[in-house]
């Protein structure tokens, strides 16, 4: 009897373990570069920024956990490729390039390239021909649509390419500057007009076309999945 019931008792405790593996949470890793709040940013410990918020509310919603990956806008798609996460998020544009390689979420907000300078300078920088002049230094982060920006539309001033985006902001504040424009989305120089308000919006009259900010999944059958299932999510709430 004691036998059958050691039998049962471990049975049991075999069928639990079962039950608790099997219905854990996946985890999913997600990409993303930290420097481009408000969509995403780093802190010490943790990411944070809309984006971030919304994949953490689609994680909950659907019962995933998530581990955010460091990435670079110069490796981000290179990173995703390789599978060094699933999801890529925080202030991405659509273009070709991507629409190729990824999966697409649904756009998640939409916004235009601005240029951003020191306020100090709002009467030099009147029309975008006062900034494309020889005098001029305009820098951006590798690898991320400003560049694209930059190098497509900038013919007499000099490009300044750095690592990181936050490397652009700090070239503008610094004494002495080493650089007089960055050009980027007009949501993210709205933000930093609000933690910094030595940084503007260039008021100039050409606009420059928007593109919406979308999130990435690899080109895969996990990530196509989630594509749908975000997608599905997206569509409930808006």
């Amino acid at each position: 009897m004691k036998r059958i019931i050691n039998h049962k008792i471990l049975f049991l405790l075999s069928l639990t373990l079962f039950i608790k593996l099997g219905y854990a949470a996946p985890v999913i890793l997600v990409g993303t570069t930290g420097d481009y709040p408000p969509l995403t940013a780093k802190s010490e410990s943790d990411f944070s920024g809309i984006d971030i918020d919304i994949i953490k509310k689609f994680a909950k919603d659907n019962n995933l956990n998530l581990k955010f990956v460091p990435t670079t806008w110069q490796t981000l798609s290179n990173d995703l490729s390789s599978s060094k996460f699933v999801i890529a998020v925080g202030g991405i544009s659509e273009n070709p390039e991507r629409s190729k390689l990824f999966y697409l979420s649904n756009a998640i907000e939409s916004s235009a390239k601005a240029a951003m300078i020191r306020c100090t300078d709002k009467q030099r920088f009147t029309n975008f021909a006062a900034i494309d002049s020889e005098s001029v230094i305009v820098s951006e982060n590798r690898g991320g649509t400003n560049q694209d920006f930059a190098l497509k539309n900038i013919k007499h001033a000099t490009i300044r390419l750095v690592a990181k985006n936050d490397a652009s902001i700090v070239s503008l504040i610094s004494v002495p500057p080493l650089a007089d424009v960055m050009f980027t989305d007009d949501i993210e120089i709205s933000y930093r007009h609000e933690q910094n308000p030595k940084l503007c919006l260039a008021q100039i009259p050409e606009k420059f076309p928007g593109s919406p900010k979308i999130f990435l999944f690899a080109k895969t059958a996990e990530g196509q999945k989630l594509q749908q299932l975000f997608n599905e999510w997206w569509v409930k709430r808006h």
